[in-house]
């Protein structure tokens, strides 16, 4: 059992994990938080937890996708401007 934890988490740090967690949770709060309170529209699941569904896969991918992760940063960073900035356009028009 010990080994296959330790081949779990061999391709990226703890510390890589963490900070990508972070992201997510920082982007998933501004998902939360700013349409329900400025533009006051209520955001359906996927929307809201984007980020953390990129996670999600990121978890699951990381065994296969052996690079850095910044490509996941991005999405998650994208992704939640992008889901904001469309909220913005469709409560304007």
């Amino acid at each position: 059992m010990i080994i296959r934890y330790s081949r779990l988490f061999k391709s990226m740090s703890l510390e890589e994990d963490l900070k990508l967690c972070v992201v997510a949770i920082a982007c998933t709060l501004l998902l939360v938080t700013v349409p329900e309170n400025l533009i006051h529209v209520q955001l359906d699941f996927a929307s809201k937890y984007a980020p953390l569904l990129v996670f999600l896969f990121y978890l699951f991918l990381r065994e296969e996708e052996k690079s850095s992760p910044l490509p996941w940063y991005f999405l998650m960073i994208y992704a939640t401007a992008g889901i904001l900035i469309l909220n913005i356009i469709d409560f304007f028009f």
